[in-house]
């Protein structure tokens, strides 16, 4: 799968005393954390990464095999994108 995400224009992002992040949703007025691998997916995600990018990035990083990092990855974004932090901005099957 290939995707591509944006941040909802309404979050805003600070780093946290443990190595993670705290995201705010400015409209809800509610509060998350992430744990530093979270803060780090959210960066890429930040900078334009697309899921393989990331995928690919955590892989080098941390040696899981790919199928779980996808798996895991795939849950954290719909995550993101269910608390309306995260935006999919294009989703395609890049066995096409």
């Amino acid at each position: 799968m290939s995707a591509q995400f944006s941040i909802h224009p309404e979050v805003r992002t600070t780093p946290s005393d443990e190595d993670g992040s705290v995201l705010i949703q400015l409209q809800t007025g509610r509060v998350f954390s992430l744990n530093g691998i979270g803060a780090k997916i959210w960066t890429m995600l930040e900078s334009g990464a697309s899921f393989d990018g990331v995928v690919d990035a955590l892989n080098r990083e941390y040696k899981v095999p790919s199928e779980e990092l996808r798996n895991d990855l795939d849950s954290f974004i719909n995550e993101l994108a269910r608390k309306n932090l995260l935006q999919v901005t294009a989703r395609s099957d890049s066995s096409n």
